[in-house]
């Protein structure tokens, strides 16, 4: 989390009571409550497949899916930047607060068909500003496949460590920032090995 100019941004309170249409959840951009479109039964399904995941394999993590993060608050205390990752990963707070306001020890992102490239390069650049050390992105191929790419945070930018899709294993080692991680995309969706 950090801390922007003076201006005001929207209460922590009114972010996470604010209602959403069908299909949608409410984000903070540019301090303004913006209506963000949600994905499908798969969507849903790979991000809590992989929250558990991160739970099971991350020893004193606690997976969100989805989970608030205020990315950038006021002097005031407001959200004047405010997403919602499909998965939020971080430590026992995760159970506590309604809105995580340091920054997590990962995310995920689980793209739609109807998500745009700028939208996808707006978050990527809002998580690696806000010093995110993991970003985990999923999405299902034309073929029905799942695909994941694994970026750590190279400071100024974001580097891929690895990709998997389908039955080919992503397999994470630890590192300094992070402990290992290891999935069959595919499994995500109860398709893979037998």
């Amino acid at each position: 989390m950090s801390l922007s100019a003076a201006r005001p941004g929207v209460a922590l309170a009114t972010w996470t009571s604010a209602t959403a249409e069908v299909g949608q959840r409410i984000e903070v951009v540019d301090a303004e409550l913006v209506a963000e479109k949600v994905g499908g039964n798969p969507h849903h399904r790979i991000a809590t497949r992989l929250a558990l995941a991160f739970e099971e394999q991350w020893p004193g993590s606690y997976a969100a899916a989805p989970g608030n993060w205020a990315l950038t608050l006021a002097p005031d205390g407001s959200v004047l930047s405010g997403r919602i990752p499909d998965v939020l990963v971080d430590g026992p707070a995760l159970n506590e607060d309604s809105v995580c306001t340091e920054v997590p020890r990962a995310a995920v992102e689980v793209h739609s068909p109807g998500n745009t490239l700028a939208e996808m390069n707006e978050k990527r650049s809002e998580y690696l500003k806000a010093h995110l050390p993991v970003l985990l992105e999923a999405y299902l191929t034309a073929e029905q496949q799942v695909h994941l790419e694994w970026l750590d945070n190279a400071g100024h930018s974001w580097r891929t460590a690895a990709t998997a899709v389908g039955e080919t294993l992503l397999d994470i080692p630890a590192s300094d920032a992070h402990p290992a991680f290891r999935v069959v995309p595919n499994d995500l969706l109860g398709r893979g090995r037998s």
